[in-house]
Parts: C-alpha cells; structure tokens; sequence
C-alpha cells in the first residue's frame, strides 16, 4: 500500500486582499438574492467574493454544495480528503474552516496533525490510500495504479468518480483563495460557514464496494 508522504505547503500569499469581498451595502439586487438567500447578512468572504461574478457564481454554487452537503463519502472522509488538499496546496482560508469542521465530523487533534504535516497519525488502511490519492493528484494529477487497485476493492464507483474532482474543486479553491488573498472572517460567520458541511441527524452510512 503507498504510504501518505508528509504534506508539504507552499509559502507566501499576498497580505491584503486583492479582490475584496462584497459587504452588505455594496450588493446589487442581483447579489443579494445569491448570497442571503443562503447566508442572510453573515456571508463568508469566500462566496462574497465570488458574487462579484454573478454567472460564474451562479453556475459554481450548486457543485461546491453537491460536494460538500452531498458527497458519496461519509463526512469524516470528505473532511480528510479536503483538509489533505486544503494543507498540501496551503490554503489557510480552507484550513481554518475545514478544521473546524473535520473535528466536527469525528476528525482528532492527531488525525488532523497527521494531514497537515504536523504530527503523525493512525489512520485506517482505507484512509490511508485516500490521503495517498490526495498526493498523488497533488504531485502527478493522477492516481496511481497501485492506489488505484487498492481503492477499487474499497470504494463504490461513485466514490471513484467523486474522489478525483473533490479534490480537483479543492485544488481549484485554494487556487482562487490565495490569488485573491480572501481575508478569514469573523469567528461568528465562520462557525455558520462550517456548519453547512456537518451531518443532520445520523451519520453518513458507510457505502459498500461495487455498489
């Protein structure tokens, strides 16, 4: 089985933000009606700033939450994959926020150590080849064929389709986040941000292979 290599960021972002993110007074009707129809007046900045796009928003929206309110994996695995990516492709925007929920959905001090290179970790042998994945598409863009085999015995076909373009999304967030140097928010709005990816009620069953 590959083993998880440690996860390595990238450094620098710039230090102000070069698109800023639209506040309550500076939204067109049209804007308002995409981002408080989700999030009233406490917007994270990340949607904030996409609204100034509103077609691009528009078209983008329905995929992020597909992924991150719907996904074939249970939420403890959608976290690890996320976060993987989020540390190996140094955004902080998406750590902060995804920390918080990955502990929310079963993810410990240590697991959480262990995917940002921080510690080591224990994770399962299915979770082991879903962080090697994570690195190989960081690295080469392709899973490899070893993974691949070992993923295939795992993970329903579904999952094989999702895994690649979850982490691709959040290859292409942590692209835009640090290009536009998005700013964190408040605490208050950033607990409403990781709320939305959170389990309701029971927990996400696990899937089985070949389904």
């Amino acid at each position: 089985m590959p083993a998880p290599q440690p996860a390595t960021a990238p450094a620098g972002s710039p230090a102000t933000p070069r698109v800023t993110p639209l506040g309550p007074a500076q939204r067109t009707e049209e804007q308002r009606e995409l981002l408080v129809g989700t999030w009233s007046d406490d917007v994270p900045n990340l949607f904030s700033t996409v609204a100034r796009h509103p077609a691009l928003f528009r078209a983008w929206m329905p995929f992020c939450m597909q992924l991150l309110r719907h996904s074939v994996f249970p939420p403890r695995e959608r976290e690890l994959l996320i976060i993987r990516t989020a540390s190996l492709c140094g955004s902080a925007y998406e750590l902060a926020h995804h920390r918080r929920l990955g502990t929310k959905v079963g993810l410990s001090d240590r697991d959480l150590a262990g995917l940002t290179g921080e510690g080591s970790q224990d994770w399962t042998p299915r979770e082991q080849l879903l962080v090697a994945a994570v690195d190989e598409l960081h690295a080469t863009h392709a899973i490899s064929d070893d993974t691949w085999r070992g993923l295939s015995a795992l993970l329903t076909t579904e999952q094989l389709i999702e895994l690649p373009m979850l982490v691709g999304h959040y290859v292409l967030l942590a692209g835009t986040l640090r290009s536009l140097a998005v700013p964190l928010e408040s605490d208050q709005t950033a607990r409403k941000f990781s709320s939305i990816g959170a389990p309701r009620g029971s927990q996400h069953p696990e899937p089985t292979a070949g389904q």
